[in-house]
C-alpha cells in the first residue's frame, strides 16, 4: 500500500465536539456501544466515509480567520497571513487524501483502512495545534472565538443532517418488520441531535472569556457527548447491514 502522508483531517470522532448528551441518551448508547472497539475495521471504513462531508469545518474555520486577518495590519497580518496558508495547503493535501480513501476503502484491507483513519485523526490534532497556537499568539479576541465555534458548528450540524438522511433512506429499503427498531434508534438520535444543537449555542454563549483555558474546556468538556454520537450512528448502520445481509 503506498504510505498516506499525514495531512489536516477531522479527528473523525470529533474531538472538537460541542455537544453534551442527556442522561437517558448517554445510558443507552452506553448499551449499545460497549462492544464498538475504535479500532472496529466497520467503523473505520464508515469515519473515511465521512471524511468528504467533513471537510466542510476546515472550511469554515479558514473562513473566519480570514476575516479576521483582513482587518490586520503589519506584523499582526503578516502572522495571520502565514498561518492561513498552512492551513490551507493543510486542507488540499487532506482533500486530496479524503478522496483517494473514500475511492478505495471499500477494498482497501483492514490495515490499510486502519492507517488511513490514524493519518486523519493525527493530522486533524496537528491542524488544532496549529489554529490555537495562532490564536493565543494573537491573544485573539473573544467574537473571533466564538464565530469560529459557531461556524464549525454549523457545518458539523450540516453533516448529521446529511448523515441521518442517509440513514433513514437506507432503512427504508428493509423489510417492515426489521424497520421497527431501526426507526425507533433513528428517532432518537435525531431527537438527541436537535437538543445538543440547543445545548451547543447555549455553550457558545456563555463563553465568556477568550483565554487558552476557557477555550480548552469549552473543546475538552464536550468531546466524550460527540463521539456517543459517532458511536450510536454507526451501530445504526451495522444494524442496517446486518439486516440486509
Amino acid at each position: 500500500m503506498k504510505r498516506i502522508v499525514p495531512a489536516l483531517a477531522l479527528a473523525l470522532l470529533a474531538q472538537t465536539a460541542l455537544f453534551v448528551p442527556s442522561a437517558a441518551f448517554a445510558q443507552d448508547a452506553a448499551v449499545q456501544e460497549a462492544p464498538a472497539a475504535q479500532d472496529d475495521p466497520s467503523l473505520a471504513r464508515q469515519a473515511i466515509e465521512w471524511s468528504q462531508d467533513r471537510l466542510a469545518e476546515l472550511d469554515a474555520t479558514i473562513g473566519v480567520l480570514e476575516k479576521e486577518a483582513a482587518r490586520l495590519q503589519g506584523e499582526a497580518r503578516t502572522r495571520a497571513d502565514e498561518t492561513l496558508d498552512r492551513l490551507r495547503a493543510t486542507r488540499e493535501a487532506y482533500r486530496a487524501q479524503a478522496e483517494e480513501a473514500v475511492a478505495n476503502a471499500r477494498t482497501w484491507t483492514d490495515a490499510q483502512v486502519a492507517e488511513a483513519r490514524r493519518s486523519l485523526d493525527e493530522s486533524w490534532s496537528t491542524f488544532q495545534t496549529t489554529r490555537d497556537a495562532y490564536l493565543e499568539a494573537a491573544s485573539t479576541d473573544i467574537a473571533t472565538r466564538r464565530a469560529l465555534l459557531e461556524a464549525e458548528f454549523e457545518a458539523r450540524q450540516e453533516a448529521w443532517r446529511k448523515s441521518i438522511g442517509e440513514l433513514q433512506a437506507e432503512a427504508a429499503r428493509l423489510a417492515a418488520d426489521q424497520r421497527a427498531a431501526i426507526d425507533e434508534r433513528i428517532a432518537a438520535l435525531t431527537a438527541e441531535v436537535n437538543a445538543q444543537a440547543d445545548e451547543a449555542k447555549a455553550r457558545i454563549a456563555r463563553l465568556q472569556e477568550a483565554s487558552g483555558e476557557a477555550w480548552k474546556t469549552v473543546k475538552e468538556g464536550n468531546a466524550k457527548a460527540q463521539e456517543l454520537l459517532w458511536n450510536t450512528y454507526a451501530s445504526i448502520r451495522k444494524s442496517i447491514e446486518d439486516a440486509v445481509e
